[in-house]
């Protein structure tokens, strides 16, 4: 088993103690910290140590368990300690555990990720495809007049809320929404063969910048732009405004009940519809919930709902959408989401990333 310090006694760690206990992933040999009022005190009953230990202690693995990753990793780099050591973020203790939990799986789809894993470390996306983005050169443009940036996406203007204030922020993300819908990322909403068609009627819920909606806007007759966060409604407004006789902009939060700031698809959306995609954070099934009349209306309709904020969205979407009379199926390959939604942990489960359902 290997041996690791672990740098950080705060919430991180202690949510990264419970993986290495329960999965015996690794020996922690102690902790260590700067605070100085925590050195020589215990924590999950190793002693909190002070950076010196690295020079009293050979080690050939750090853990860093705060969100400070790279000042520490300087920090360490400017000790010039005279052994290699390697230095680590939260993801390998939960790529471990992955490893650990999937260990006997006979899934050939997750041997491959499992394989990736522990070749390049643990990501959301574990597949070689990634890594055609790394270095992909993307060109932000400042528009002054909104103080907005903006990318040229399918020959469109795709503007970025406020808060991405740097060209930098602006390609991290644009990249992370290349990666989404790369032909083999599991979170692809649409494919050959399964695609938004001429004169649909769409429903667009959790909007973000709007990269599906531009993907289909000149197909669309009519779409429901349903976003939340302010920051993206101006933002949105700026990308649509050339379309503004077929693009409805609906600020609210879904869920299945009509009540403060949340409200249901059946009170927003009169009439059939022929197309709803949906990623709105892990209230996905909330949401569904709340669209009963509109399923009941819609004849034709298809829809690409999101399945990995939560451990088992894929079987709840599936019963949802099977009790509305669709057919239902899910995108190849799985994901891994490192985030907090509607639950209070990270997850080692690897998800479907969309459930596909069509009338």
């Amino acid at each position: 088993m290997e041996r690791v310090f672990c740098w950080g006694t705060g919430e991180m760690a202690t949510a990264a103690m419970s993986y290495i206990n329960i999965s015996k992933i690794c020996e922690v040999l102690g902790f260590i910290d700067n605070d100085t009022n925590k050195q020589k005190t215990s924590f999950f009953g190793k002693t909190v140590f002070s950076p010196q230990i690295l020079r009293e202690k050979k080690c050939s693995k750090i853990i860093v368990l705060t969100s400070h990753y790279d000042e520490i990793r300087e920090q360490i780099e400017d000790m010039h300690l005279s052994y290699d050591i390697t230095v680590e973020k939260i993801n390998y203790i939960y790529g471990k555990s992955i490893l650990k939990r999937y260990e006997e799986d006979q899934d050939g789809e997750i041997d491959k990720i499992l394989r990736y894993v522990e070749e390049n470390g643990l990501q959301i996306f574990n597949y070689d495809f990634v890594e055609k983005y790394v270095d992909k050169h993307i060109t932000p443009v400042y528009d002054s007049r909104c103080q907005m940036y903006y990318i040229w996406h399918k020959r469109k203007r795709m503007y970025f809320a406020k808060y991405l204030d740097t060209a930098e922020k602006v390609e991290r993300y644009y990249r992370n929404i290349l990666i989404e819908q790369d032909e083999h990322s599991p979170h692809r909403y649409l494919d050959d063969n399964f695609t938004v068609d001429e004169g649909d009627i769409v429903v667009d819920a959790g909007v973000a910048e709007g990269n599906f909606a531009i993907d289909i806007i000149d197909e669309v007759s009519k779409i429901y732009l349903i976003e939340a966060d302010e920051r993206w409604v101006e933002a949105l407004k700026q990308t649509f405004s050339a379309y503004m006789d077929k693009v409805v902009i609906i600020p609210k939060y879904l869920s299945c009940v009509d009540e403060g700031k949340y409200t249901t698809l059946d009170r927003l959306v009169t009439g059939p519809v022929d197309f709803i995609k949906m990623d709105i954070e892990g209230y996905e099934c909330d949401a569904l919930l709340g669209a009963y009349g509109l399923f009941e209306d819609s004849k034709r309709l298809k829809c690409a709902v999101c399945s990995y904020h939560n451990d088992h969205d894929e079987v709840v979407i599936k019963h949802i959408l099977g009790d509305y009379g669709m057919e239902c199926g899910h995108t190849d390959g799985y994901m891994w989401f490192p985030y907090l939604c509607r639950k209070n942990y990270i997850s080692t489960k690897l998800c479907r990333g969309i459930v596909r359902g069509k009338k």
